[in-house]
Parts: C-alpha cells; structure tokens; sequence
C-alpha cells in the first residue's frame, strides 16, 4: 500500500470504575459517559476500534499486508488501550493461551503497562506475597483476607512491567495506563471489593476458573526498561520490553527523532504526552495528547516532530 500513516479511533468501555481522565486530558468522546478504557487497536469483537472512519477488521481482512511477515494470520494478534483507574480493578487472573482457548475460545492474555500518569501513592498488585496452595487461597477469598496476601508495588509515571498470564493482579486506584496485551478479554475476577453494578448487581467472580491457572506465588516485578537509549539534543528511545507476542518501545523527542518500521511488523504509535506531528514520505498527520496512529509494515522512517513522549508497539 502507498499510504503510511492511518488514524485510529478507539472503542470505549463505561466499566464501573473508570473516570474522567481520558475525555478530560486526551481527547478521548463516549458521549459523556465515564470511560474506563480506550480500545486504541482492537479487532476484538467485543470491541472493534476504526481506521480512518473504517472497522479495523474490516480493514486488515482487506489489506493483510500492512501486517507484516511476523503475522501468522489475517488478523492482528495484539489489543491496545488506556486504562483509566479512577478507582480500583478487580483481583483478577487471565490464563494462558492453551487454556484460554480450549475454554473460553479466545487467547490467553499475557500483558504490558504503561503508566501514563500516577497520582501519589499509587500502586498495583502483582503477585502473592508468599506461595500457598489453593485451598488456602479460596479460603482467604471467603474471608476477605485476599488482599493481605497480594504484593503491593509503588509506581509512578514512566514505570513498565510485563503481567505475565496466569499471574493474580489488579490496578489500584490513581493509575492511568496504556496496556499492550494478546489480542483477548478472558479476565477471572477473584475478589471485587463488594462493590454493585448500576442494577445493584454484584458482579461475578470466576473463582473456579481463576483457581485452575493462577500461579500462587510472588511474581517477577522489574518496571524497568529492556534497553535505555542515549539522550541528546533530539531526545532518548527506550526498548521498554520485549515478548514472544509484542515489543514495545518509548521514544521522547525534545525536537525531532527518527523511528524505523520493518518489513516484519505494523507498528502503532500512540502519544501519550504532549503533541507532534508525524511525518512519513509526503504524508504528515498531527496528533494531540492521546490519539494514535497505525503505520503498516514495510521498510519506513517515520518522523516525529515535536516535544512529547510516544509508545511504540509491533509484533
């Protein structure tokens, strides 16, 4: 394809512990309702988000080259969005690819976070504090115990981890964070405060389900980068974390800096601070504070002009 830099729209989720942030701060519009997440590159259906004013799947089903030679199918096989945690998520796990799909027919969901933006004190929760077995386990859930053995882990702005699948976590109240994930929406609540829906509903727990992939034991927490590049005059480009499903890099520009897509992958730009203007080729597309942009695969330099921080994902 000669075109090279294609706007994205998300799909958005009005979950009940979302907030204001995304319409407030990064141009995000769901009518004025709370938005708890910002499906930025999804072909999920549960959540679909646009390409230049066209379904993504739609799209890709159209063009499958503009996914690269790492794609193993007409598809792509990672999810994108912002997360705004106004207030607490649930305790929750997501099981790996094996058992995902056998059960529930969708992909396991190993994860990365961002964090956008931290208010003092934040926090996740990743991991146990100590192994234990599962009786004991499901037994602090009934006692509403769970939360004294869940590893508590400060973050602040700038911070990265990989949530591995089949790890126990949750994101705390006063984070905001942009997640890149396999493409699925398998979650097993485990705990969720008591709190009710807007029908005074408790939600569902998948107890069971969560107790046949959970890994009870402390988890693996590094929210530092793969690789940190060298700043100068034009900024830093940081390799933030590399998995067998996606990559993931963080490039500050103070003025103008290069970024290179492959033959082997699409690559989604996703500004997370500041504005820019992208430029490839002829083409030019300026982005504000949380729009995103999908660059096909293909040997390409895209410029980014301007003082803002962008994440990068590819496969």
């Amino acid at each position: 394809m000669e075109k090279k830099l294609y706007r994205l729209t998300p799909a958005y989720k009005d979950y009940l512990w979302g907030g204001n942030e995304l319409a407030e701060n990064y141009h995000k519009d769901f009518g004025g309702k709370i938005i708890a997440e910002s499906w930025e590159l999804s072909t999920h259906p549960d959540g679909v988000s646009e390409i230049e004013n066209e379904p993504l799947d739609q799209f890709i089903e159209k063009h499958p080259e503009v996914l690269g030679t790492k794609c193993k199918g007409n598809d792509i096989p990672i999810l994108i969005k912002y997360i705004d945690a106004a207030k607490a998520l649930s305790i929750q796990v997501h099981p790996e690819d094996e058992y995902a799909r056998r059960v529930e027919h969708d992909n396991g969901k190993t994860e990365m976070w961002y964090i956008v933006d931290a208010k003092p004190g934040a926090f996740l929760y990743l991991g146990l504090n100590k192994s234990m077995d599962k009786e004991t386990f499901a037994q602090h859930i009934k006692d509403h115990t769970l939360l004294d053995d869940l590893k508590k882990v400060p973050v602040k702005k700038g911070d990265s981890i990989v949530i591995r699948a089949g790890t126990i976590h949750a994101i705390a109240e006063g984070c905001l964070i942009m997640e890149i994930q396999e493409r699925s929406n398998v979650t097993y609540r485990v705990y969720d405060f008591g709190r009710k829906d807007k029908d005074g509903n408790e939600r569902p727990l998948h107890i069971d389900k969560a107790l046949q992939v959970a890994k009870l034991e402390p988890a693996d927490v590094n929210l530092k980068p793969e690789i940190t590049g060298k700043e100068d005059e034009t900024g830093r480009s940081d390799l933030l974390h590399t998995t067998e499903y996606f990559k993931v890099g963080h490039v500050h520009t103070l003025t103008e800096r290069s970024i290179h897509v492959t033959e082997d992958s699409f690559m989604t730009l996703l500004l997370v601070h500041g504005n820019a203007e992208i430029i490839c080729g002829n083409e030019t597309v300026q982005l504000k504070q949380g729009e995103s942009v999908f660059v096909p695969a293909g040997n390409t330099d895209v410029t980014v002009k301007g003082n803002c921080d962008i994440i990068t994902a590819e496969l």
